[in-house]
């Protein structure tokens, strides 16, 4: 089957006459038929070119939902560009849907239905192949009631058929690890649908904070909401590849901004480097046991504070991974991060991107005012040059921020050596996750991460963007130097020029490519299987 990337945008446009019946509970409104399909089929919101429905805005209830729908080409809307959400999906509207979302095959024969001649003739292909598959069903007259409203019941046992049929690509199940110390985490495993024996698990590894399975999120500058994670799921399982993700320990899912992640504070305490890199040792063994992945090469897949965590899990803890990929990679002690963050450096990297000249050490103040790209109202709140100049020297430089960020970063190293998660909470969630002293101490413990690297034997990617404000691009370099010194071969480096530290993930939303995303697919897509 092609990828659900590729297959949505096949679709064709549900056209007939207008409904102008409103949805009650016995039968479905467009609105829920559009977020049941992009909730099953995991059709994440993306941002292109498209004009918006005629009758909504971006102040409409589910907006971006059904604006998913448009984007990936299942839902086109009415011939006055209308959506009409809250109006009626018929049976024959909904079969057309279906049957082109799953591209099926016309049946040899028939079914003839009884009202086949009363059929709006765009959809009769259409609600015989659904029919045939037992998607949708006739009545027990043979009529199939083609403008007759999709009922709830409909769209529930439609979608339990394409499951059962195993058309839809991609099944996701959810997991409990028992880990070392009788936690349990909580997981999501998305396999490739049917596949009796799966060659590769990736295993994400979270970055810094609060994640959950799905890592919901929305996007600051478009409003765009997405699940960062199924990005991944249907990019490896398109390929074959089993995907598995789960809830930092003391997480659920949650419905609120900005980590749509609810957070028992008294188990979050354990969220440290050091149990989370245990907890990938005890997936890995318990995943193992599953019959598809028996024999599945493993790899881990950290991203910022995880590229961290996953070669500490392999290094200190023994967990058998077969391949690491590091993303937004993090060379430093997280000390050493901190430092770096709250200490200017990362502020004026920012701004030196903002006003365009990228890795300068000075922003002048005819720099400033020329305003490249017209930020300085729209992002920056119309702040006067003077007023970031704070040693008044006529330049904007790091020690400029530093005198900003000081009394910040000093106030928080106190926090964590004073065990004060109160203070943390009320003055750094503006600036950082939420994080628990128990967090710091135990990052502090840790070494350099090449000095983990270079304990672990297996193929290690790196893949940095030149932009990463976060972690530097310089400590990729460090550690490419290092493992030369050493005489190691088994990492590669993977530098994007311009790329940020999420390696421009937002280009996704916004329908854009990422040669970084791509690399990343790629390289797993194209891993050596071993022998087992």
């Amino acid at each position: 089957m092609k990828k659900f990337t590729a297959l949505f945008l096949s679709l064709l446009l549900i056209v007939g006459p207008i409904s102008t019946v409103r949805a009650s509970e016995s039968n479905i409104s467009r609105r829920g038929f559009i977020k049941m399909i992009n909730e099953t089929f995991h059709i994440y919101t993306v941002l292109g070119t498209e004009e918006a429905f005629s009758d909504i805005d971006l102040k409409a209830e589910d907006y971006f939902e059904l604006m998913a729908a448009k984007r990936n080409g299942y839902i086109a809307g009415y011939t006055d560009g209308s959506v009409r959400a809250d109006n009626i999906i018929t049976r024959a509207e909904a079969a057309l849907a279906l049957d082109n979302l799953m591209e099926l095959p016309q049946p040899m024969d028939g079914p003839v239905l009884a009202d086949q001649k009363e059929l709006p003739s765009w959809a009769v292909g259409s609600i015989q192949r659904v029919v045939a598959r037992g998607i949708l069903s006739a009545d027990e007259n043979g009529n199939f009631n083609g403008s007759e409203p999709l009922s709830q019941v409909d769209l529930d046992n439609a979608v339990a058929a394409i499951k059962s049929l195993g058309l839809q690509g991609r099944e996701d199940e959810i997991k409990t690890i028992k880990s070392f110390n009788g936690f349990e985490v909580a997981g999501r495993l998305s396999v490739p649908a049917g596949e009796e024996k799966i060659d590769r698990l990736v295993i994400f590894v979270h970055g810094t904070g609060p994640n959950t399975y799905e890592m919901r999120r929305q996007n600051d500058i478009s409003g765009i909401r997405f699940k960062y994670l199924d990005i991944y799921a249907d990019n490896f399982t398109s390929d074959g590849t089993a995907f598995f993700t789960y809830n930092t320990r003391g997480t659920s899912l949650g419905d609120e901004e900005p980590h749509y992640a609810d957070i028992d504070e008294n188990v979050y305490k354990q969220y440290t480097p050091q149990n989370i890199a245990q907890d990938i040792k005890y997936m890995i063994e318990q995943l193992k046991q599953d019959s598809r992945l028996s024999d599945a090469d493993v790899i881990l897949l950290g991203v910022s504070e995880g590229t961290i965590i996953a070669p500490l899990a392999v290094s200190e803890y023994g967990a058998e991974a077969d391949t690491l990929l590091l993303m937004g990679y993090c060379n430093d002690n997280m000390r050493d991060v901190l430092e770096y963050q709250l200490g200017g450096g990362m502020s004026f990297f920012n701004y030196t991107l903002l006003f365009n000249v990228a890795g300068a050490e000075k922003i002048t103040k005819e720099q400033y005012e020329t305003d490249p790209n017209e930020i300085i109202d729209s992002l920056l709140g119309g702040i006067a040059f003077k007023d970031i100049d704070l040693d008044s020297d006529g330049l904007i430089t790091v020690e400029d921020f530093t005198i900003m960020m000081t009394p910040v970063k000093d106030g928080l190293f106190e926090a964590i050596e004073n065990n004060d998660d109160k203070w943390i909470a009320e003055n750094m969630s503006t600036i950082m996750p939420p994080l628990m002293t128990d967090w710091f101490k135990a990052h502090f413990e840790l070494p350099k991460t090449e000095d983990i690297m270079t304990k672990v034997d297996i193929p290690m990617y790196i893949f940095q963007g030149t932009y990463d404000a976060n972690c530097p691009v310089q400590g990729t370099y460090d550690v490419q130097n290092r493992f030369k010194e050493l005489g190691k071969d088994n990492l590669t480096v993977n530098i994007y020029d311009g790329y940020d530290h999420d390696l421009n993930f937002t280009q996704l939303l916004y329908g854009l490519g990422s040669h970084a995303f791509e690399d990343i697919f790629s390289t797993v897509e194209h891993l050596q299987i071993s022998d087992k």
